[in-house]
């Protein structure tokens, strides 16, 4: 058992360069090749799963110094293993179609292979210091994929934006880590080895302190925040969608915009061992962000920037979810890995289903140039409207089932704590996040499926093959059923899981907003509805058109006047030390080639030199001796 879960992500990255060299001389192998290694990891997955029982796997080897790597396994990694390499499979075989007149897709199935390959490692490392390598792999990934169409300005330009703005996180990760290492290292032989935080979390938090232990777990929260793309670094994932689609479903809606909350999840109970304050702003930032982004997604008329914001807003209800367990204890790993788990389903649904509609539109992105296409492609928009509903949180759909847990859950975290006025906070938002989810959902399906069409191109727009849509399929089914293993999810990670429940008037609230959101995005979507919206002269669709300014405040005042001038400060500096260091050289070359000169090669010349110095030695001697 040990060797297959070392191969789960050993698989998809020995098939990377091999994929790479193969695509080189038929480039149709290499789609074939990624898709059959990542087929192997969910096989092999699916065996972990059957075998591994109530026990774990704990395999370490020594690195250097105090350090390790190796794979550690319990139910919370098997989860997500089977999640991504499944979800992974889905849309690799749906790229084969949708990359399929590109010239270089041999290079992108290299790079997705590459990409699932470290994010099951960041899943399965048994080390934090591994697991930030495999994170690292994963970002690059990230920007090489959304600049793969690198001639197009805009994907470059996003490309950068999600590499600077995930780095921020980053470096705050690793300052998490230092803290933790340089707190742990004298007591503990392995102090980041993941099996010994979250074992000994008690002893960790009495050794350094509620409050050490938490300035450390907010620091790595920045980390997953930056991946995860939460409030106040989301900026970059509305700009990745200038990525191929299957690149958006597959890093930024099902995987790796999930690291984040996988991070918190793998060692929570660092964070619910420290002081409570952690968890509270994971709760808190949590829920603003599943809010803040769903107003957003109400003005975009770019179908997958529509999405974007959705995946934004979803992850905002699992760290939610993560940030109650400091009331309601390991419950909330529960409630968020479900939340993960359905959202990976549904988003890599709608992805590839507005993936095949941008086939058939000639890659039209705009709304409003759409319409009438459930009559156009029947098969396509009926898939996508399984992934609305679950989206939107309605029965039967599994998101139904998955939210509504975490918005009750939010309810009896605010009971808990005595009915403290802050701590209402993140079930307001929850709860009214809802009603946005809904509006946005059923405003970009409309505008989408209903109505008569409002483009040539969406005249005539066709179903892909019925072949293509099997994997689109496979997740509608999964979205749609899903809700059924609830209860037995929860209890496969949490065996004491006891569900939540909020007084009926909560409840139908919530159920009243989610109704009154399809019914309102329905009427704003058809008839043409949205231009009332659609104008610059409402200040407060003015204020959402820019999110709010914050892209404008950073690149204004952050960049401008931050990081470019001390970018070019430093590029100065940098410039007349090179200068300095050309020009020594340059002299010193002038200096050798006149003595250079002195080499004549004649005998007597030399003699004569030396006959000159010797004299000129004599007479300073002389002069120096007399002197004294």
């Amino acid at each position: 058992m040990d060797y297959a879960v070392w191969f789960i992500f050993l698989s998809p990255l020995l098939a990377s360069p091999i994929a790479l060299v193969t695509g080189m001389r038929k480039i149709r192998l290499a789609g074939i090749i990624s898709s059959a290694s990542i087929a192997i990891s969910f096989i092999l997955s699916g065996y972990i799963y059957l075998t591994i029982g109530s026990s774990t796997i704990n395999e370490s080897y020594s690195w250097f110094a105090n350090l390790s790597y190796g794979v550690y396994v319990d139910h919370l990694a098997v989860v997500m293993v089977l999640m991504v390499s499944f979800v992974s499979l889905m849309i690799h075989l749906f790229a084969t179609y949708y990359m399929k007149e590109d010239p270089k897709k041999h290079v992108y199935f290299a790079e997705t292979a590459l990409f699932t390959s470290a994010m099951l490692g960041v899943i399965l490392s048994s080390n934090l210091v591994i697991l930030f390598l495999f994170w690292e792999i994963v970002g690059l990934c990230s920007y090489l994929l959304i600049g793969f169409w690198y001639f197009k300005p805009n994907a470059a330009s996003a490309a950068k934006k999600a590499f600077i703005v995930t780095r921020v996180g980053d470096m705050s990760l690793i300052i998490g880590l230092a803290i933790l290492y340089s707190s742990l290292s004298g007591t503990y032989a392995d102090p980041l080895s993941i099996p010994t935080l979250i074992g000994n979390a008690p002893a960790v938090a009495a050794l350094m302190g509620q409050g050490k232990l938490a300035l450390a777990t907010i620091f790595i929260l920045g980390g997953a925040i930056g991946k995860s793309a939460q409030f106040p670094l989301h900026v970059w994932i509305p700009d990745a969608m200038e990525g191929p689609t299957t690149v958006s479903a597959l890093i930024h809606a099902a995987t790796m915009v999930t690291a984040g909350v996988y991070l918190i999840a793998r060692i929570f109970p660092l964070f619910l061992d420290s002081a409570s304050f952690s968890l509270y702003v994971v709760a808190f930032i949590g829920a603003f962000t599943a809010i803040y982004s769903g107003t957003l997604a109400w003005v975009m008329n770019d179908v997958k920037r529509v999405l974007a914001y959705s995946t934004i807003s979803q992850i905002g209800y699992m760290m939610a979810a993560l940030g109650i367990g400091g009331i309601i204890g390991s419950a909330g790993v529960s409630l968020a890995l479900y939340q993960l788990v359905v959202h990976a389903f549904f988003k890599a649904l709608l992805f590839l289903s507005a993936g095949a509609i941008l086939i058939a539109l000639m890659d039209l992105r705009d709304l409003r140039e759409m319409g009438g296409l459930w009559r156009r492609m029947p098969w396509t928009v009926s898939l996508m409207f399984i992934g609305a509903i679950t989206l939107a949180g309605i029965p039967p759909a599994a998101g139904f089932f998955s939210k509504g847990a975490i918005v009750d859950a939010s309810w009896s975290y605010y009971v808990s704590s005595g009915y403290n006025a802050a701590h209402i906070l993140p079930w307001l938002f929850l709860a009214f996040g809802e009603f946005f989810t809904a509006f946005y959902t059923f405003r970009m399906f409309s505008m989408v499926a209903l109505g008569k069409p409002r483009s040539y191109l969406a005249e005539h727009a066709r179903d892909p093959p019925k072949y293509v849509l099997i994997p689109l399929m496979a997740l509608a089914a999964l979205a749609l059923l899903f809700g059924l293993f609830q209860t037995s999810f929860y209890k496969y990670l949490d065996p004491g899981y006891v569900a939540f429940s909020a007084p009926l008037l909560q409840e139908l609230l919530v159920y009243v907003l989610i109704a009154v959101g399809v019914i309102v995005g329905i009427y704003v979507g058809t008839a043409n509805r949205w231009k009332k919206l659609d104008t610059t002269g409402n200040r407060a669709y003015k204020v959402l058109k820019n999110k709010y300014y914050l892209d404008k405040l950073y690149t204004n005042l952050v960049a401008v006047r931050g990081i470019l001038p001390l970018s070019a400060a430093f590029s100065g500096f940098e410039y007349r030390y090179n200068s300095a260091n050309e020009s020594t050289g340059h002299d010193v070359v002038r200096l050798g080639s006149a003595l250079r000169k002195i080499q004549s090669g004649i005998i007597e010349n030399y003699f004569i030199v030396l006959v000159l110095i010797a004299a000129v030695i004599f007479l300073l001697v002389e002069i120096i001796g007399g002197s004294l």
